[in-house]
């Protein structure tokens, strides 16, 4: 039976078969917090200024928006994230910097969804429904499944024992898109006028957002530990 190892477990059996048996290896275990949820990741140095790196984040919630940010109190809005992140790329140490790049993965698509409570009405394009015709109105921002990235990092993945590390950058998705659906009333929702209206709104909600969709960032702090597997042969 095939069996398919996470992502920073497969890394890290990758790069032990590039040494022979008994070297010591370097190997830095991290756990971090930011825009890519809490997460964890290894870190294997190759080089003396290369290292390669493979981490798992945590997101997975839905963030409740009803009554903030200009959502109507009669309406319940929420947004959900992908369940998890993945990560696998390499650093380049430059003094106290580091420079890096990879790709990361997503789990899924950002949900922003709108649930009408009862007598609510809202407006979709030029037309305005009632919560007995629309009843929930989703926006799903729809990208590629994998996006390359880019960082500048402080700390050191090399040094034993405890340290800090910070990391800024950023993602760079492929076929960014708005993907509008909506429930209720099938008459109404299946209509040309209410597919019409659907689509001009589509068009504002991209024309609201800009270019900034195009480009996700990532900001993330934590701790690491650096230790060594294996030691010299005899």
């Amino acid at each position: 039976m095939k069996r398919t190892l996470p992502l920073p477990a497969a890394a890290v059996s990758l790069l032990a078969a590039a040494h022979p048996a008994g070297a010591v290896q370097d190997v830095a275990a991290e756990a971090r917090v930011g825009t890519m949820g809490i997460g964890v990741g290894v870190t294997v140095p190759v080089h003396e200024r290369f290292a390669v790196r493979a981490g798992a984040g945590i997101l997975g919630f839905d963030l409740g928006l009803t009554g903030r940010f200009g959502v109507d109190d009669d309406r319940t809005a929420k947004v959900t994230l992908p369940k998890a992140l993945f990560t696998l790329g390499a650093d380049v140490r430059l003094r106290s910097l580091r420079l890096g790049a990879g790709v990361l993965l997503k789990s899924g698509q950002p949900a922003y969804r709108v649930t009408l409570d009862p007598g609510a009405n809202i407006v979709i394009g030029s037309g305005t429904y009632e919560e007995t015709e629309v009843k929930t109105l989703t926006t799903t921002l729809s990208s590629g499944a994998a996006a390359p990235y880019f960082l500048l990092g402080f700390g050191s993945h090399s040094s034993s024992g405890f340290s800090f590390a910070a990391d800024v950058g950023v993602a760079l998705p492929s076929g960014v898109n708005f993907i509008l659906t909506a429930a209720g009333d099938e008459a109404v929702i299946s209509s040309e006028s209410f597919r019409v209206d659907l689509a001009q709104e589509t068009k504002e909600t991209d024309a609201d957002a800009g270019g900034i969709v195009n480009y996700w960032p990532i900001v993330s702090v934590g701790v690491r530990y650096g230790f060594r597997l294996g030691g010299p042969r005899e």
